[in-house]
């Protein structure tokens, strides 16, 4: 099995260099920041320790043996990921957790929320949009923002935390499902839990994203209009009539700033932009004409 130990080890580089944020909470009694290196150090004894025979099994068919060791990865370097709106003051940045300062507020009570809901899905690593990114880094806010899709993704867990709702029948009422960041944050995790605004679940399953008849996306799908295959399958990119349905699923959501509204779908997409915030409107059409040149269509135009 040297061959699958070998290819073992790549996907493992691979997946922590090129697949997971570029920063990670380590979730030990003092909170802190990690970067890749440290995440492959931390991991690397769990991924050495694999026997053989758990290699054989992972791997499965040859030709997919590649994606199903990525899988394979992603169970064992676990880390959760955040889902919500932020609230207009009292959230932790990135200076506070590198300077241990710390923020009295409603945003440091919700990371912390979010971090025991983290453990008990057997994460000692989370990653939340407030904090995880030094905005002050153009190039880092750029890289976090052509990646975010991608990151959410190889999550192991989605955390959501519904601000507003208090019930499963207030649920559709949330701002959670007008934003325009929380539409991919919906879309590209593999699993998701739901929180309402005291951090009760919203059901007893440990994983939202199931397609059965009494599931939660069933009511998630009457809200969104998405339908539950793509909430619970969803696959980037455009084929056909899902590129106007898709434009369609954001055209009633809005952002803080102009230009997000193209940024947070290019991951949904699969297209690649320039960011350059102040370029207002402008980001739009060059998302529009990055579509266009991946897909043979103008379908673009009609929805």
């Amino acid at each position: 099995m040297d061959k699958g130990r070998a290819l073992l080890n790549e996907v493992f580089d691979d997946f922590v260099f090129n697949n997971i944020p570029i920063r990670l909470l380590h979730l030990t009694p003092t909170i802190h920041f990690v970067d890749r290196s440290t995440i492959r150090q931390h991991f690397k004894a769990t991924i050495d320790a694999v026997t053989d025979e758990e290699i054989r099994r992972a791997m499965g068919y040859m030709p997919e043996a590649k994606k199903n060791l990525k899988e394979f990865v992603r169970s064992k370097v676990r880390y959760a990921i955040l889902s919500h709106r932020w609230f207009d003051d009292g959230e932790p940045t990135f200076q506070h957790i590198l300077n241990g300062t710390g923020v009295s507020g409603p945003g440091d009570e919700k990371l912390t929320r979010f971090c025991e809901k983290a453990r008990e899905y057997g994460c000692e690593f989370v990653w939340s949009d407030t904090c995880c990114i030094d905005k002050t880094s153009s190039a880092e806010l750029d890289e976090s923002i052509r990646s975010m899709f991608r990151w959410y993704r190889e999550s192991y867990i989605c955390i959501a935390y519904l601000r507003n709702t208090s019930s499963l029948e207030a649920l559709g009422d949330d701002e959670w499902f007008t934003r325009g960041w929380t539409l991919q944050e919906l879309l590209a995790p593999r699993q998701m839990k739901f929180y309402m605004k005291d951090w009760t679940p919203l059901t007893d399953d440990p994983n939202d994203k199931r397609d059965h008849r009494d599931a939660l996306m069933m009511t998630i799908s009457k809200i969104t209009r998405i339908p539950v295959t793509d909430l619970c399958h969803f696959e980037p990119g455009m084929w056909g009539f899902s590129l106007r349905k898709r434009l369609s699923w954001a055209s009633h959501r809005k952002t803080t700033r102009i230009e997000d509204m193209a940024y947070s779908l290019t991951g949904i997409f699969d297209v690649s932009l320039t960011i350059a915030y102040g370029e207002g409107r402008r980001a739009f059409f060059h998302l529009m004409q990055a579509i266009i040149e991946n897909n043979d269509s103008w379908e673009v135009f009609a929805w």
